[in-house]
């Protein structure tokens, strides 16, 4: 019986001993758990832009997405659907939520004046993508095409192909993109007598929203021969319209971004052409410059990414199956 109760106690001390030291590992463990201390240290980012129906933005999200995944961190993208109170709520709701900083490419470059303003209260770092606003000291970095200077091409490569031209101005005036696009465009035409603005129409650079819009005019019997859309997606729904009418042949259209689409239009000689834009690059730019303040690096305030005119002379040089 002695025998059997020693027995007992050094296996129980034995297991006893045995849970001390394992929890003496645990604690030890726990110290050096980097993943857990990654997980500590994550950060929670949000992005907004005008609308996901469009793919460019979609190009953006995914090149800021990858970089912000790959370095074990998170981003919440929103969707407002062109919808300027919407977006508002979603930037509230992020800031509320706790992210460090929001991507955004505003709807309605006004509206969004107040939620921009109560994130920089709650520290938050904006960085505005594709669009501006007008006071630039609201951002804590903006990335954009050089928009003004897309408008620009479009018309110098017009003056070059036509001699005069009766234009359609398919436009977005919400957003600083659009109206620098449209200003570039129509600064290059002023004081030439053979060109004359007929009509400007607010499409929101949407195609399902630019189409019935062409009919319109088409139907009430507009006379043009030139079409000039501040983005492709509304070009391409100018020029749906256009087919449904017979009207294709004979009329100009041009473009901003560079779309796969776009480029497939300007191969088969149907559009006229697109000021590219570089979506992948205006992405990986605003990202880039994100982890620069989050590490106390040198920011650079405002990037412009230039822009480059496709036309039926270069197209063989871009791939018509995704952006450049």
């Amino acid at each position: 019986m002695r025998l059997l109760l020693n027995r007992m106690k050094t296996v129980f001390y034995t297991i006893a001993a045995a849970l001390v030291l394992l929890g003496i590992l645990a604690i030890l463990d726990k110290n050096n758990d980097f993943s857990l201390t990654q997980r500590e240290n994550v950060h929670k980012f949000g992005a907004t832009y005008m609308t996901m129906n469009n793919p460019f933005f979609e190009v953006i999200n995914e090149t800021i997405r990858a970089t912000v995944e790959s370095n074990g961190d998170i981003l919440i993208t929103r969707d407002p659907a062109l919808d300027a109170a919407r977006q508002t709520q979603q930037m509230y709701d992020l800031i509320d939520g706790g992210v460090e900083a929001i991507f955004i490419a505003p709807v309605d470059f006004e509206k969004i004046i107040p939620a921009i303003k109560y994130g920089r209260e709650k520290g938050i770092k904006i960085i505005l993508v594709d669009t501006e606003i007008y006071d630039d000291s609201l951002a804590d970095c903006t990335v954009v095409s050089d928009n003004y200077y897309a408008g620009v091409l479009c018309a110098e490569y017009l003056l070059q192909k036509k001699e005069k031209g009766k234009i359609l101005i398919f436009e977005h005036p919400t957003t600083k993109s659009s109206n620098d696009r449209v200003e570039g465009f129509t600064d290059t035409l002023k004081g030439n007598e053979n060109f004359e603005i007929v009509g400007r129409l607010d499409d929101a650079g949407q195609l399902e929203i630019a189409m019935p819009l062409m009919i319109d005019e088409l139907k009430k019997g507009t006379e043009f021969d030139v079409v000039f859309s501040i983005n492709d997606v509304g070009a391409l729904g100018v020029m749906a319209a256009l087919k449904d009418y017979g009207r294709l042949e004979g009329i100009s259209v041009l473009g901003v971004d560079g779309a796969p689409e776009a480029k497939s239009m300007i191969k088969e000689k149907i559009m006229l052409a697109t000021s590219a834009q570089y979506p992948s690059e205006i992405g990986q730019n605003a990202v880039d410059q994100l982890y620069n303040m989050i590490e106390g690096r040198p920011v650079e305030k405002k990037i412009k990414v230039s822009v480059h005119l496709i036309s039926e002379e270069n197209i063989n040089e871009f791939s018509t199956k995704g952006w450049q």
